[in-house]
C-alpha cells in the first residue's frame, strides 16, 4: 500500500461465511452501499464488496487493454473509478478527439495501454460508504447476526427433522402390522415370473377401539343332500364348524388381550404390472404384539401383458451370422476379413423399420446391440399383446423377419442376409417365460430352408 492510503476498517474476515455489499456511486458523487446479499454473482451497476474483510469481489488484474470503447466497470475502462491507467494513452482517448470507428473501436491509434487495480481509491470509496450507510460502526454486528440467524435456522431445521421422525417412528410403531403374507396362485400359472409383491395387494384399515366385529360362522348347507353322499356331507360339515367355531374363538380372545388391534383386511380384483388378477383374503385380522400376523391371500392370475414380444431367429451365410435373441441382435462375422454392416432391417407383419447405422466387425468377431435400436415406435405397439391367456395367444401369430445389407473389405459390391417366418404368440411367450420349452413347427406354406433356421440350423440365402 502507498503511503498516505487509508486502510478499510477492519482488514481481515470476520462471520463464517461470506456477506457482500453493492458500492454505488450516486449521482451527488458520494459512495454508498446499497444491496447486501450473500450471493457473489457479478451485478448489473456498481461494485461488488465481500464485507467480511472489505476487500473487492470483482476482477483485480493488472489488464493490457486495446483502444476502443468499454463499459464503464470494465477494468479496460478509462473512467473506471478503481483503475490506474497509463496517463499518456488515457489522456489522448480522453482528450485528444480520437475518431471511433464501428464496433466502437479507435480508429486512428494502434497503441495499447496497461491498468491496475487502485487501492488507495477502493478503500477510499469502502470508508466513505460505510460511514453513508450506517455500517461504520455496526458491520461487525450486522455479520454476527447474520451468521447466528444461519446457524440456529440450521440447527432448528436439522432438530425438527429428527422430531419429525421420532414422532413418526412412535406412531408407526404403534400402529405397524408385520404381514406374513401367504400366497396360493393359480389360473394362469405358467405366465408367472416370481414378480408379484403380494404385499401390494393388500390395504389394511384400523377398526375403532369401540367397534366389535360380527361373529358369523360359515353355513355348510348339509340339507337337503343325495342319501347316498348325505353322510359324507354331514361328516364333512362337523369339523368345517369346529375349525370356523375355533377361528372365531382365536380371534375373539386375541382381541381382548391387552394391546389388541383389529384391521378390517381390504383385496380386490386388479391389474398389478403385467397381470390382470382376482385376489380374496380373510375380512379382519388381529394384531397383538410384535409377532408377524399370518394372512392367508388367494391370487388367481387371470391374464398377461406382454410388450416387445420378439422371437429367437437365426440367419446366416458364408461371411456373416445374425441372431435375434432375449431382445438383442447379434452381428458375428465369420470370415477373415472386415465386415461393413450398411443397414438393418427389422420386419414386424406389415410394419418395416430400416436403420441405417453403419458397423465395421473385425474378422471372427462377435457385435451385440440391443433391439431396440433397430425397432421404431410402431414396432412396439405390434409387438405388444394385452390381457393374453394360453387359448388366446395360442390362436394368434405374427410375421417376424430381419434383412442386413452388409460389404466385405475386399468386395466394394454389397449383399444381403435376409429372412422372414411366421410366428405362433404362444409359443414365443412359452419361450420367454421359460427359455427353449417351445419348440415351433413350420407354418404349411414355409420353406424347408426357414424350418432349419428356426430350429437353430443356418443356410445362405442366394444374393
Amino acid at each position: 500500500m502507498q503511503s498516505g492510503e487509508t486502510a478499510p476498517t477492519g482488514d481481515f474476515f470476520i462471520g463464517g461465511r461470506p456477506v457482500y455489499a453493492h458500492l454505488v456511486n450516486e449521482r451527488g458523487g458520494s459512495w454508498v452501499f446499497t444491496t447486501i446479499t450473500a450471493s457473489d454473482a457479478a451485478i448489473d451497476s456498481g461494485y461488488l464488496v465481500r464485507l467480511n474483510d472489505l476487500t473487492p469481489a470483482f476482477d483485480t488484474r493488472t489488464a493490457e487493454c486495446t483502444p476502443q470503447v468499454y463499459p464503464a466497470s470494465h477494468r479496460c475502462s478509462p473512467v473506471h473509478p478503481f483503475r490506474d491507467k497509463d496517463t499518456g494513452m488515457l489522456d489522448k482517448i480522453i482528450n485528444g478527439g480520437i475518431a471511433v470507428g464501428t464496433a466502437g473501436k479507435v480508429t486512428d491509434i494502434s497503441q495499447t495501454y496497461e491498468t491496475t487495480f487502485d487501492e488507495s481509491a477502493f478503500n477510499q470509496a469502502v470508508d466513505e460508504a460505510l460511514l453513508n450507510s450506517g455500517l461504520a460502526n455496526q458491520r461487525r454486528r450486522l455479520i454476527s447476526l447474520l451468521d447466528a440467524y444461519e446457524q440456529e435456522a440450521a440447527d432448528a431445521r436439522a432438530e425438527l427433522a429428527d422430531m419429525t421422525q421420532r414422532l413418526s417412528a412412535t406412531r408407526n410403531s404403534t400402529n405397524r402390522v408385520e404381514l406374513d403374507v401367504q400366497p396360493s396362485i393359480d389360473g394362469l400359472t405358467g405366465y408367472y415370473q416370481d414378480d408379484i409383491d403380494f404385499a401390494d395387494l393388500i390395504e389394511l384399515r384400523l377398526v375403532a377401539g369401540d367397534d366389535v366385529p360380527s361373529v358369523k360362522l360359515e353355513k355348510a348347507d348339509t340339507l337337503p343332500c343325495d342319501a347316498r353322499h348325505c353322510m359324507a356331507a354331514a361328516e364333512s360339515a362337523l369339523p368345517a364348524l369346529r375349525r370356523d367355531i375355533l377361528s372365531h374363538r382365536q380371534r375373539l380372545s386375541a382381541m381382548m388381550s391387552p394391546g389388541a388391534r383389529v384391521y378390517d383386511v381390504g383385496c380386490e380384483d386388479t391389474a398389478y404390472g403385467h397381470y390382470l388378477l382376482a385376489v380374496s383374503c380373510p375380512e379382519q385380522i388381529v394384531v397383538s404384539g410384535g409377532n408377524p400376523v399370518e394372512l392367508p391371500v388367494n391370487v388367481t392370475i387371470l391374464s398377461r401383458d406382454f410388450e416387445k414380444l420378439f422371437p429367437s431367429v437365426d440367419l446366416a451365410d458364408k461371411r456373416l451370422r445374425v441372431s435375434v435373441k432375449h431382445h438383442a441382435v447379434t452381428f458375428t462375422n465369420t470370415t477373415d476379413e472386415y465386415i461393413t454392416l450398411t443397414a438393418q432391417t427389422i420386419y414386424y407383419n406389415s410394419i418395416v423399420n430400416t436403420t441405417s447405422l453403419p458397423l465395421d466387425i473385425p474378422p471372427g468377431i462377435s457385435i451385440t446391440r440391443d433391439i431396440d435400436e433397430f425397432v421404431s415406435q410402431s414396432i412396439d405397439i405390434e409387438s405388444s399383446y394385452r390381457q393374453m391367456t394360453p387359448d388366446k395367444a395360442a390362436g394368434t401369430s405374427f410375421q417376424f423377419g430381419v434383412a442386413v445389407r452388409y460389404r466385405v473389405a475386399s468386395d466394394p459390391d454389397e449383399k444381403t442376409l435376409h429372412d422372414m417366418q411366421s410366428f405362433n404368440v404362444g409359443c414365443v411367450i412359452e419361450n420367454q417365460v421359460d427359455p427353449g420349452s417351445c419348440a415351433p413347427s413350420a407354418s404349411a406354406d414355409e420353406k424347408p430352408q426357414r424350418t432349419a433356421k428356426r430350429s437353430g440350423q443356418t443356410s445362405a440365402p442366394a444374393m
